[in-house]
């Protein structure tokens, strides 16, 4: 009677043990997709930024790229500036900012581009 009271205890210990594990388990694998849907909210915001500014160093009309975007499920506000800061040199602002279920996240990015005339033979900062 003594020995199987014991084997009793043994086995829910072990269950204990079993369940914190896999309890731990699925905490870490739900991180893992959490930050990987993280990456992918981070990575599109980074293509449309490129998108962006290359419209803009180039000179393109209109800008496709400075506009609201949905993509799966999130929406991407893109906002593009351009602003003087000398003669002849130009500087790009683009800002994407997204709101996931962490709150709103945002990413920015800047360069400049110089207007001289390509026939000077000064080449792009």
């Amino acid at each position: 009677m003594k020995q199987s009271g014991m084997a009793m205890v043994e086995a829910l210990v072990a269950a204990g043990l079993l369940a914190l594990g896999l309890l731990g388990a699925s905490r870490l694998t739900l991180r893992a997709l959490d930050a990987a849907q993280q990456t992918r909210h981070h990575e599109q915001a980074q293509a449309l930024a490129r998108e962006a500014l290359d419209c803009a160093v180039t000179q393109a009309s209109p800008c496709p790229a400075a506009a609201s975007i949905s993509w799966q499920g999130v929406t991407y506000a893109v906002q593009l500036q351009q602003r003087p800061i000398a003669p002849f040199l130009t500087e790009i602002a683009v800002q994407v900012e997204w709101r996931t279920s962490t709150g709103t996240q945002s990413l920015n990015w800047q360069t400049r581009r110089s207007d001289l005339p390509g026939w000077l033979g000064v080449s792009s900062p």
